[in-house]
Formats: C-alpha cells, sequence, structure tokens
C-alpha cells in the first residue's frame, strides 16, 4: 500500500510539474481550438482565445450579446486545474494496472472529461445571451473536480487492483 501511496504522490508531482512547465497552455489552445471549431460549424461570431493576464492563463471571449460585440475573460484555474487530477490518476493507474488497462480506461475518461470542458466553453460564449446557459455555466464551474473524483471513483470500482492488495482481492 505504501508503494501505491508513493506511485501516486510521484504521478502527481510528474503531472503538476509538467503542468506548470506549459502543458497547461498546451491543454489551453486544444480546447480553445476544439470549442472554435464547434463554433465556427454554427456560424456564430463568437470565438475564444487563450491570453495572459499579469502572469495568469485567462480564456478570452468575443462574442454577441443584443447585437453588440462584446468580449470579457474567464480565468483557467477552475476549468484546468482539475485535469491535473484526471492526468495524474491515469499516470498512477499505467504504474499500477499496466498501459493496456490504463489506456483502455482512459480512451474513455480523458475524452468525456475534455467533451464537459469543451461544453463548458462553449457555454461561456452565450453566458450574457442564454438563462440557460449561465444557469448551466454557473452549476458546472466547480463541477470539474466533482467530474475529476467520479472518474476516480469509477476507475477505483472497475479495478479494485488499484485499492486493494492483491491477495485481497475476491474473485
Amino acid at each position: 500500500m505504501t508503494k501505491k501511496i508513493i506511485l501516486l504522490l510521484a504521478s502527481v508531482l510528474i503531472v503538476s510539474a509538467l503542468w506548470l512547465s506549459g502543458l497547461q497552455n498546451v491543454y489551453a489552445r486544444v480546447l480553445v481550438f476544439s470549442t472554435n471549431t464547434v463554433l465556427d460549424m454554427g456560424g456564430r461570431y463568437s470565438h475564444i482565445k487563450v491570453a495572459e493576464d499579469k502572469g495568469d492563463g485567462i480564456f478570452h471571449v468575443f462574442t454577441i450579446v443584443d447585437d453588440t460585440k462584446v468580449n470579457f475573460r474567464q480565468s483557467f484555474q477552475t476549468l484546468l486545474y482539475p485535469t491535473i487530477i484526471v492526468l495524474a490518476w491515469h499516470l498512477f493507474t499505467l504504474f499500477i494496472l499496466g498501459w493496456r488497462t490504463s489506456l483502455r480506461s482512459g480512451k474513455w475518461n480523458i475524452p468525456l472529461f475534455i467533451l464537459f470542458q469543451v461544453i463548458f466553453l462553449l457555454l461561456l460564449t452565450a453566458y450574457y445571451s442564454s438563462q440557460v446557459a449561465r444557469f448551466i455555466y454557473t452549476m458546472m464551474m466547480e463541477g470539474f473536480y466533482v467530474i475529476a473524483i467520479i472518474i476516480v471513483i469509477i476507475d477505483s470500482i472497475r479495478h479494485p487492483e488499484i485499492i486493494k492488495r492483491p491477495k485481497e482481492i475476491r474473485t
């Protein structure tokens, strides 16, 4: 069990170091590209850019509200920090379960997590023009931590060997 805790902490440290070294900006640009692709298909003026404000990463949102072009900013933290949990978890499962099982789990978890984040950014572009978008956006604001923890819990249930010692697992 001590080995697993050390591996989990090492996974978190590795992903956090990569995140702070620039992975956050790369990931933000992937999300913005995905979101803008969806927005372009819809033919809307709305689009998002990645920018910095006093050293902090932000999403700069451009949209139309009541026939007026407006722009506003949203900080990265709420949306992107839970990604560290998901990536660190999958790195940890790679060590514990092996690459095949980890890949099978990650091929569903990571794209689903990204999809929720893209939906969040789409809602952000409609924040000032739709009460429904504003409500769902507000509800999802801190929800990414919950989604990340749900991914961890589901993986732990599906693969009991992650938590339990091999002799404790019942078949």
